[in-house]
């Protein structure tokens, strides 16, 4: 009777150590032990079947468990249909290879766990002594030493970058957009302080009324999770996109949450793990009110002259060019009103406050053409004054020649708004020459003195 073969459990990213445990099983049988792991199958095959003949065939079944954090649901359903193929038979084991700092896990905590390489090499001794296999057991031993590493050593983990895990169902996804019953899932700590809902799983839906608040707005929630539907598209293709949004969570913290892996798993399930890296932002201190407006006000000229003004030019449209705009030129000017009162608390009398009279009276007067502009802009679009109703179809007709007019004016104010911004910075900043003369001969000295130091040291 031929010797019963050996099914190895495990996820993608231990590949490497199951076809290495497989060959080691193989050369110490003498071949006479088959090994199966699921890179066995061909490409094109129906792997489903395949994999579940495997199961039913197999003697014993090895798990290589890794990070408790990875999701092993597949691994788990792979040794539940092996002991429930045969629940009768007493000569088919399961053995769950864990490192010896990891807790077992929970559907698996009853079988017998193997924390080391000695552990290891008894259990296979035993397995070729079953089926009337001689083994050199200095030779296994050589061989198994090799995958200790692999087998047993210690996962090392990022440190103080907390995860979030994305799940839903491939099929769904090839639809092009997401499932509202796809989940977030992580530490629920973690998800509050993202989305302040308290809990370990929030489904994408929930995170959209979210959004969709006023709270929502505030925190960019919608426009983090517009990028992130992008994200988690994109990277079902292979293709990778650096994320923008940065999410202001609980307190007022911001994150920035970066793609970590992505795949596809044999249940059919698409799974994806974010690290919320927590980024330093928000108002500047240690700044008068004035400067801070002015200075908040400048990197909000910039990012309209970006996202407004170069992005949205007053070229011929196409249909679709044109609905394009009417969707996002509000959620943008939105974006960035909001943006400005987060970093900066800008206020009109301190932004006014930071020139002097003249120039005040100047930069004023463009102040009040804004709230012009802005409806006249809405208006081409087909909007109401708050940009947020649609009223009647927009960029066509008269409505296109008003856009170019808005948009031209809109240019030539930005254009006025940030030189003269930048001029009063440059003006608060700027000192005497002989002060700069005098401060570079003391830098100087400073340097030759510390260089000094450090060669006499050596010396």
């Amino acid at each position: 009777m031929a010797p019963n073969p050996i099914f190895i459990s495990h996820r993608s990213e231990y590949g490497r150590t199951a076809r290495a445990m497989k060959k080691v099983i193989e050369t110490a049988s003498h071949g006479q032990i088959d090994v199966f792991i699921s890179e066995d199958i061909p490409r094109g095959n129906e792997w489903r079947p395949s994999i579940e003949h495997h199961l039913r065939t197999a003697q014993s079944l090895f798990l290589l468990y890794g990070a408790p954090y990875e999701d092993w649901s597949w691994c788990f359903y792979e040794a539940g249909y092996f002991a429930a193929a045969k629940p009768a038979a007493t000569d088919r084991r399961i053995f769950c290879l864990i490192r010896p700092n990891v807790n077992p896990p929970g559907p698996l905590s009853h079988l017998q766990m193997l924390t080391s390489k000695d552990q290891l090499i008894r259990e296979l001794i035993g397995i070729f002594e079953r089926n009337a296999i001689d083994v050199d057991a200095s030779e296994l031993r050589g061989l198994v030493g090799k995958l200790d590493s692999g087998l047993f050593g210690e996962i090392r983990e990022f440190d103080g970058y907390p995860r979030v895990h994305f799940v839903a169902s491939d099929a769904e996804l090839a639809h092009g957009a997401i499932p509202p019953a796809a989940q977030f899932t992580g530490d629920e700590g973690v998800l509050g302080d993202l989305f302040t809902i308290q809990a370990q799983s929030v489904p994408w839906c929930k995170v959209q009324k979210l959004a969709n608040t006023e709270t929502g707005r505030q925190n960019f929630v919608y426009k983090w999770l517009e990028e992130t539907a992008q994200i988690l598209l994109a990277a079902r293709e292979n293709e990778f996109i650096a994320p923008q949004a940065v999410l202001i969570g609980r307190g007022g913290r911001r994150y920035r949450t970066l793609l970590h892996r992505a795949r596809v798993q044999g249940d059919g399930d698409y799974r994806c793990e974010f690290l919320a890296i927590e980024e330093v932002g928000g108002p500047l201190t240690g700044l008068s009110s004035k400067l801070l407006s002015l200075l908040t006000a400048i990197r909000m000229g910039y990012r309209f002259r970006s996202e407004i003004i170069q992005k949205f030019s007053a070229d011929a449209l196409s249909s679709d060019e044109r609905e394009r705009r009417i969707q996002q030129i509000p959620r943008v000017i939105e974006d960035l009103t909001v943006e400005s009162r987060t970093r900066g608390n800008i206020s009109t009398e301190d932004f006014l406050a930071a020139f002097d009279d003249v120039e005040s009276e100047k930069m004023s007067r463009l102040l009040d053409y804004w709230p012009i502009l802005e409806r006249a802009m809405y208006k081409s679009l087909g909007l109401s004054t708050d940009g947020k109703t649609v009223i009647r179809p927009g960029l066509v007709g008269s409505d296109v020649e008003r856009y170019r007019t808005v948009h031209k004016a809109m240019r030539l104010l930005n254009i006025e708004f940030l030189s003269r911004s930048c001029a009063r910075v440059a003006q608060i900043m700027k000192r005497p020459e002989q002060e700069l003369t005098d401060s570079a001969k003391a830098l100087e000295d400073a340097v030759k003195a510390l260089t000094g130091s450090d060669i006499e040291t050596a010396a």
